[in-house]
């Protein structure tokens, strides 16, 4: 059903914050996971109970901390212990479906609740430019309407969402769309009938919906431009005579990228094993092999081995470069080696929960493109 949150006075977060909350006075959730303000800056990711808490929930601050799917599977795991309403942007949602997909997380008892992304900021840079007056809602609203980037002095987005071609959340229960819509007189809001009689709102003709997918298609437009442009330059770096090596050559080994992938879910990784803790004399005998041995070692190793488990499911969210003390641009690395790895198996991660994962999938030809016998 299409129906629409009014807004008094321009106020749309205090529009959506009293959305959220009937959601839970008319017994839609038990709990909701939604991004909380924590200081009147930042942006805490947390588990209401109590709807007056909601007066601090604020979904539409351009700030990822976190890719909330972790959040999500420690939330579910195999069962879901309350009727459950998780608000996530569209890669989010993606991660999630992922790790419903690996057995890390359950959308049963979860309803998914969407919010159109015109895209996040580094935290720390946006905290810095909020305390110096240069962010406005309004103005982050406005670019959503338009289809095009935001604008705020001295910012720019993460280059993982100037990126992204999947602003639009999808399988989605709840969906409030801010492309294309005038948010400051109302949200317009897709939801199953269901919800919207528990919550007494009436169906409202989608006047805007041609309007609404062309600002969409013109924002995918212009990042796919970027994309394609950020993908040909890493793939020319990975070919080039110093490769992954050159690429990774200042990573400390601090395992950052790991630790904030929302796919890389192993409990025990081997990394952080005593597998890699080696004997003085390793260390020696492979310099005398080589001449010179980079130390800290193993570091390419280690993110060859992430390649390997998760390119297949790489949802492109790049927190993995947010995360990164050295400025590595992982993220990019990562969706161009899994564009590659996505594409020989017409797989895409967070398409459909239904559809199987390619590497525990056996089709008779599908390495018949790389020169196998058929």
């Amino acid at each position: 059903m299409n129906t629409v949150i009014p807004v008094e006075n321009g106020d749309v977060l205090t529009a959506v914050r009293g959305f959220l909350q009937k959601l839970m006075e008319h017994g839609v959730v038990e709990a909701l996971f939604v991004p909380l303000e924590a200081d009147g800056e930042t942006i805490t990711p947390a588990l209401v109970t109590d709807p007056a808490r909601l007066n601090q929930a604020n979904p539409l601050t351009p700030i990822m901390p976190i890719n909330s799917a972790r959040a999500i599977s420690a939330l579910t795991g195999k069962h879901v212990p309350a009727q459950l309403g998780v608000v996530l942007r569209s890669c989010e949602i993606r991660a999630l479906v992922e790790l419903v997909k690996l057995q890390q997380a359950t959308l049963e008892g979860v309803i998914l609740i969407g919010v159109d992304c015109p895209g996040t900021y580094e935290l720390t840079e946006y905290i810095e430019k909020q305390r110096e007056g240069h962010i406005n809602l309004t103005d982050y609203l406005a670019a959503a309407k338009e289809g095009r980037e935001p604008i705020f002095e001295g910012l720019a987005l993460r280059q993982a969402c100037q990126m992204c071609t999947q602003p639009v959340p999808e399988h989605t229960t709840i969906h409030l769309h801010l492309f294309g819509a005038e948010t400051n007189q109302e949200i317009p809001v897709t939801l199953e009938d269901e919800i919207a009689a528990k919550l007494e709102m009436s169906e409202v003709a989608d006047a805007n919906s041609a309007e609404r997918q062309a600002v969409v298609e013109r924002l995918i437009s212009a990042r796919s431009q970027v994309r394609e442009k950020e993908l040909a330059t890493t793939h020319a770096q990975l070919t080039s005579n110093g490769g992954l090596s050159e690429l990774f050559a200042t990573c400390i080994r601090c395992h950052n990228c790991m630790t904030v992938c929302p796919i890389c879910y192993c409990k025990t990784c081997l990394f952080k094993t005593a597998s890699f803790d080696h004997e003085p004399d390793f260390y020696l005998n492979a310099a005398r092999r080589k001449g010179a041995l980079r130390m800290l070692s193993d570091t390419l190793l280690f993110h060859m081995t992430r390649m390997n488990h998760m390119s297949t499911s790489c949802v492109n969210c790049g927190m993995c470069t947010s995360a990164c003390p050295s400025d590595i641009p992982v993220g990019a690395i990562f969706s161009a080696v899994g564009s590659q790895v996505q594409a020989v198996f017409d797989y895409q991660p967070g398409r459909d929960v239904a559809e199987p994962l390619p590497l525990i999938t056996f089709q008779e030809h599908e390495w018949d493109e790389v020169g196998e016998e058929k």
